[in-house]
């Protein structure tokens, strides 16, 4: 079945499929913990032109995390700010000037995460074939467009890829945030044998194995 791509409704040019996670947070007096189980499997269509801008996009690392350099670099200078006005204004306080430094800070390390993400990102499209690359990125934007809550479920994908079937229950859980049973369970599901399916009127028109000839006169 071909499916329209998840961005822009044209046709596609590639098919994601992906096992869907539902995680519910509940928070009690003990703390929060989570809640997961698995959804749904899902299909969606990438076409070609959608596919090939996130690629693009991804072999310039600066441009791609532009909107996150930008919140980050807003964190940063509000920690700046901060510590300024309690210099100027309210005398040094010591609550002020430990919030500005802890926004500081923050914005500084996500901008070197970040920064280092994207790198990470251009340097293992750059080292793959193109039709490989374009296959990861279709992946980008699937899990761009995707619905990311149901009620209050939050919703995350595993994708259903070559790939994802080689690895281990322990790699499903760090790379996908997966509480133990639940990494288990999708192991399970996305290892489940595709069912043959029978062809019932060729079997009902074939003669059986055997006779019972004991009731026969």
């Amino acid at each position: 079945m071909n499916h329209p791509c998840i961005r822009c409704g044209a046709p596609a040019a590639r098919t994601v499929k992906a096992l869907e996670v539902r995680t519910l947070h509940v928070r009690s007096l003990s703390g929060e913990k989570r809640v997961q189980a698995l959804g749904n499997e899902l299909e969606r269509g990438v076409c070609e032109r959608c596919a090939r801008e996130s690629l693009d996009l991804s072999l310039n690392p600066f441009r791609a995390i532009r909107k996150q350099l930008a919140v980050f670099g807003a964190v940063f200078a509000a920690g700046l700010l901060l510590m300024a006005s309690a210099f100027l204004f309210i005398e040094g306080n010591r609550v002020f000037v430990l919030l500005g430094i802890a926004a500081m800070i923050c914005g500084l390390l996500g901008t070197i995460d970040a920064v280092r993400n994207a790198k990470e990102k251009e340097r293992s499209l750059r080292a793959l074939p193109e039709s490989e690359a374009l296959e990861e990125v279709a992946w980008d934007v699937f899990t761009a467009e995707a619905p990311k809550k149901e009620g209050d479920n939050d919703l995350t994908y595993i994708p259903v890829s070559e790939k994802t079937l080689k690895r281990k229950n322990g790699d499903l859980m760090v790379l996908y945030r997966l509480l133990p049973e639940i990494a288990k369970q999708a192991w399970n599901r996305l290892h489940e044998p595709i069912p043959v399916p029978v062809d019932t009127e060729k079997e009902e028109n074939n003669d059986p194995p055997y006779r019972d000839v004991q009731n026969q006169g």
